[in-house]
């Protein structure tokens, strides 16, 4: 029976049935498909979107590693080399603007972690304020590990512009990585002498120690004594 009699053979309610349904079918493949392939491209522009981010904030991440790793190299490059004596120093700086220094105190260093931290103090009388600010900058620029860590200004009542200045300043000595080379350099030698002395005791043979060792079954041998004259008779 062919597909056209099937057709015919059916009721009008069947054929009306299977009309709706195969318009169904079809509005499906037409629109169904375009609403996939939409909604396809609208999940891959959202992957590539997060992937562009991604990327947008592993650039940045890379350019603050940069960042970071250029202030440690420049924080070691200040720490390579020692800071000077704080007293000449500061007097130096305040000389350079006018200033004379007629009082300083160096306090007790402070032990911090890896850290040394000599701290001292001066006190200047009668001191202007533009070449007192001048010296201030001079010190943070000098391109020493030094810091200003106090600031004490009382502003003279008789002469305008003219004030007694307390100025605490503080350097940073690196330590700790120089004693610990040492102690590893003194440490190694000594296990290596050791050893050496330890292979030489273990591949000495037996009995080879200047006699000490007796054989097995050995007796020591005793001079025979010579008669004496009573004996002989």
């Amino acid at each position: 029976m062919s597909l056209r009699s099937k057709l015919e053979s059916m009721s009008p309610r069947e054929q009306k049935l299977l009309a709706a349904l195969g318009m169904v079918v079809l509005a499906f493949i037409f629109l169904g498909t375009p609403a996939y392939v939409y909604s396809e491209l609208w999940s891959a522009r959202e992957h590539n979107a997060d992937i562009r981010q991604l990327l947008g904030r592993m650039d940045k991440a890379s350019e603050l590693l940069a960042k970071r790793k250029r202030e440690r190299q420049a924080r070691a490059l200040l720490y390579a080399k020692p800071a000077p004596a704080l007293a000449s120093f500061i007097e130096s700086m305040a000389q350079s603007y006018g200033i004379q220094v007629p009082e300083s105190t160096d306090r007790a260093d402070i032990e911090g972690k890896g850290f040394t931290e000599r701290v001292t103090v001066i006190k200047m009388r009668k001191v202007n304020l533009l070449p007192l600010v001048k010296m201030l900058e001079k010190i943070e620029r000098s391109g020493h590990p030094v810091a200003i860590t106090m600031l004490t200004i009382k502003a003279r009542a008789t002469v305008p512009d003219e004030y007694d200045v307390q100025l605490g300043v503080s350097a940073y000595d690196k330590q700790g990585a120089a004693a610990k080379a040492d102690t590893e350099g003194s440490g190694k030698p000594q296990d290596k002498t050791e050893q050496k002395t330890k292979s030489k005791i273990k591949s000495t043979p037996r009995g080879a120690t200047g006699g000490r060792d007796k054989a097995p079954g050995a007796s020591k041998l005793r001079p025979n004594k010579a008669p004496t004259k009573g004996q002989e008779l």
